[in-house]
């Protein structure tokens, strides 16, 4: 079984880091759009002409959309500015919190947060009451930006049932020697039920599946209390 993409919501990202000295952090942020912006290959030299095997369907050219993104703070000056390529594949997006789950408040379920994230399969995507996956912290985790490698305890993940049916699929206590999780995961675990009776049965609501990451943890707790 392997890990989900919903740890991608969590971990992974970098803060921009203010001053030490600063009073009042918070930043001031603006994007700037630069259109026919010419790729250079050095001073004084003509801008290099575009190559690519696809130029039919290729959206590259020797000109290309720049995205800037400036983020300035007040208070301590420190500054930063992100700069990319507006093409089919990238650029920026707009939206809502509910698209990229980060920003959306936690639930509390069994004693563990459960914070929404990516949905791996897309199943029921925003046209269901269960949207997102969930990336499981203990409560002592208060700000989205603290959900690390280092405070995950489990993952759920939405999947389809052997009658098509939603079913919960889950990942509990970290292991760096853990048999479970994507092969690049920052974080993998001792213990998966994959909703098709390995590690259970399977998990039919979110609640189920966080009591379920919740008595596996209970179990480990245990087991090194009496070590």
């Amino acid at each position: 079984m392997s890990s989900l993409f919903g740890l991608d919501t969590y971990v992974g990202w970098e803060q921009p880091q203010h001053f030490n000295d600063c009073k009042r952090p918070a930043w001031d942020i603006g994007i700037r759009r630069v259109e026919n912006e010419y790729r250079h290959s050095g001073y004084g030299e003509p801008a290099p002409r575009h190559k690519c095997a696809d130029e039919e369907y290729c959206s590259h050219g020797s000109s290309f959309t720049k995205v800037m993104v400036r983020m300035v703070c007040h208070s301590c000056g420190s500054m930063q500015i992100v700069t990319g390529e507006a093409s089919d594949d990238t650029g920026g997006t707009t939206g809502s919190t509910k698209h990229i789950a980060y920003g959306l408040p936690p639930r509390r379920v069994a004693g563990l947060l459960l914070w929404p994230a990516q949905p791996w399969l897309d199943f029921g995507r925003l046209s269901s009451e269960e949207p997102h996956d969930f990336v499981v912290t203990l409560p002592t985790v208060k700000h989205a930006t603290q959900v690390t490698a280092d405070t995950v305890v489990g993952q759920i993940t939405q999947g389809m049932g052997k009658r098509r049916g939603r079913i919960w699929t889950t990942l509990a206590v970290p292991n760096p020697d853990g048999p479970y999780g994507r092969l690049v995961s920052p974080v993998h675990y001792t213990h998966a039920n994959d909703g098709h009776d390995k590690g259970g049965s399977p998990l039919r609501t979110v609640t189920a599946a966080a009591r379920w990451i919740a008595a596996r943890l209970a179990e480990a707790a245990a087991v090194e209390r009496a070590a």
